[in-house]
């Protein structure tokens, strides 16, 4: 085995890199999920308002014969780091972390994201100084089968595929939809608009469901992430407008969305929270990791 080390790219947007990275998480999730807190479209999904864009080539690219066989990366920007590894190829998993050290750190502080129960990931980070933290990181499941749910009378479904669909109003509403008072800001109005034509790779718009009210309001929406034939799915994101919420449609978008998604040959979704709002709709805890800091 002879891995090598290169940094991402320096360039915004679906590079080769961006394609590369996403071919390696969608490879190694094939045949079982191994990394369900960090799946194909967490990568695709982080690629807008939420990734600092001035440090992508601090991100990590473990190479055997010019494909990836791992990953060191940050979301939302350096001072933390994830780390993926093909399953062929474990013994990187002290040299990730290593490399998140000397270069995902941030003024000298980093905090990594490490599998519970991976003893690999666990004594290489205790050997290089790591200790684990009290912050939690879950994944919660749902089997796909008879996910049923009811519309409040006047309300009805519709996807971003439908000819109605308005880009504006979707994202006026999921602006709303998580509880921002404040204007947006240059990066965030770019993103939104270089979004507007939902370019994302593998986005497909009829799994985009949202709830629409009497009145035409986008009142609820959940992304899902498949790609057909495979068995597992992804949501994200997902929100309700404040002055609909608790009237049942966040768990209609939901289930509309994972349905759709099983009709494409999904039978498991995946979504990276613990909030009770999913384990009440029919998910159930599948999977979590410890955030782990430098010792002081």
């Amino acid at each position: 085995m002879s891995v090598r080390i290169e940094q991402y790219n320096n360039i915004w947007g679906y590079s080769k890199d961006f394609h590369d990275v996403c071919d390696f998480l969608i490879r190694i999730n094939e045949d079982k999920v191994l990394t369900p807190n960090y799946l194909w479209a967490r990568w695709v999904w982080q690629f807008g308002p939420y990734m600092s864009r001035e440090n992508l080539s601090h991100i990590g690219l473990f190479k055997d014969g010019g494909r990836i066989v791992g990953l060191a990366t940050y979301e939302g920007d350096i001072g933390e780091a994830y780390f993926c590894a093909d399953p062929k190829y474990d013994g990187l998993k002290a040299q990730m972390i290593r490399y998140a050290v000397e270069n995902l750190s941030a003024d000298g502080n980093i905090k990594i994201l490490l599998p519970d129960g991976d003893l690999e990931y666990q004594q290489a980070a205790v050997s290089l100084g790591f200790v684990p933290t009290g912050d939690k990181a879950a994944v919660a499941c749902i089997d796909i089968g008879r996910n049923g749910y009811a519309l409040p009378e006047g309300f009805s479904i519709m996807s971003f595929d439908d000819s109605r669909f308005d880009a504006g109003k979707y994202y006026g509403a999921i602006w709303r939809g998580f509880d921002n008072t404040r204007e947006r800001n240059e990066i965030e109005t770019e993103s939104m608009n270089k979004r507007a034509g939902f370019d994302a790779p593998r986005l497909d718009l009829r799994l985009r469901i949202l709830v629409v009210a009497p009145n035409g309001d986008y009142a609820s929406h959940c992304g899902m992430w498949h790609i057909p034939n495979s068995e597992y799915a992804y949501v994200e994101p997902v929100f309700t407008l404040p002055e609909y919420r608790k009237t049942g449609l966040g768990k209609a978008a939901v289930l509309e969305g994972v349905k759709r998604c099983g009709e494409q040959g999904a039978k498991r979704a995946f979504v990276v929270s613990s909030q009770q709002f999913y384990y009440n709709i029919g998910f159930y805890p599948f999977h979590n990791e410890t955030w782990w800091a430098l010792r002081k």
